[in-house]
């Protein structure tokens, strides 16, 4: 018998969405991996759209 392994869908975040998760961090205090867990999102994707946003 095969398994056949599927992937996980990306989850797709709007930019609104992004923009908030990011302003909790840069404004609010709050660290990256607190606010990540907050919004039940990946650490990485948020560290991701905090540096983003630091570089312009």
């Amino acid at each position: 018998m095969e398994v056949v392994m599927s992937k996980i869908p990306r989850a797709k975040y709007t930019a609104e969405f992004r923009a908030e998760a990011v302003k909790l961090v840069l404004e609010k205090g709050h660290s990256t991996p607190e606010a990540a867990r907050l919004l039940s999102i990946p650490e990485q994707s948020l560290g991701n759209w905090v540096r983003l946003a630091k570089n312009g």
